[in-house]
């Protein structure tokens, strides 16, 4: 996921709200967004090439990861899979299922949401180690370290913030992470370019809606899954 954003007790109906972009290179295997069959309560997309995911929803307790990379670092394949990262932390079992701002070292450079207990954490390795609490409002995570300006996760985030200031419906979103005037947002490459596009939405009552939109080379539309569940 490279481009994300996220809001937290901003909306009058839904109190979280996370809209992102994954990009990825196209002949990386993926599954598509699905409860996973592990016994896990994970609903999520899955990477199967390193068994994780880049976003997911925890269904017994309401947890919901994403993570992004950072652009400018080379990756080292013997640091640990920012997927299993992400599954730990949904899980809330497992080595990193807590991280302390100690382990964050141990994965190639990354950025990373984390919703549960009625909170928001941000945690990212660039340009040091962090672990840090967010306020309600709107937030924005793509490849740059959290210090630098970041134009693509501005203009994901001021698109969620508009939604919310009309308490409006949430899934137009969708529409506008694919913009045909709006490139940044969606990579139509051929070799690597934007895999899919998702949608949380959780109400006040722990109702959870999730749709992803998935995209092959150039942009073009393969599929779109939607789920509706209840936490718990």
């Amino acid at each position: 996921m490279c481009v994300v954003a996220l809001a937290h007790q901003a909306h009058p109906d839904w109190p979280l709200i996370l809209i992102g972009n994954r990009d990825e290179f196209h002949v990386r295997p993926a599954a598509p967004l699905a409860e996973w069959d592990d016994g896990s309560g994970i609903v999520a997309g899955r990477d199967l090439q390193a068994g994780g995911t880049w976003l997911g929803v925890h269904r017994p307790s309401g947890r919901i990861v994403v993570v992004t990379n950072v652009r400018g670092a080379m990756p080292d394949p013997t640091k640990e899979s920012r997927g299993a990262l992400v599954s730990d932390m949904l899980r809330g079992e497992g080595r990193f299922a807590q991280p302390a701002e100690a382990d964050l070292d141990s994965f190639n450079a990354f950025n990373l949401f984390a919703v549960g207990d009625g909170k928001v954490r941000l945690l990212t390795n660039r340009p040091v180690p962090l672990i840090m609490p967010l306020d309600s409002g709107v937030h924005a995570l793509a490849n740059e370290p959290v210090d630098a300006p970041c134009p693509r996760a501005e203009r994901l985030r001021l698109a969620l913030e508009a939604v919310v200031v009309a308490s409006g419906d949430p899934e137009g979103l969708l529409d506008s992470l694919m913009a045909e005037d709006d490139p940044a947002l969606f990579l139509r490459g051929d070799v690597y370019g934007t895999r899919a596009s998702t949608l949380v939405t959780m109400s006040t009552e722990g109702d959870v809606r999730m749709v992803e939109r998935r995209y092959e080379k150039g942009g073009r539309p393969i599929g779109t899954t939607a789920l509706e569940f209840r936490i718990g």
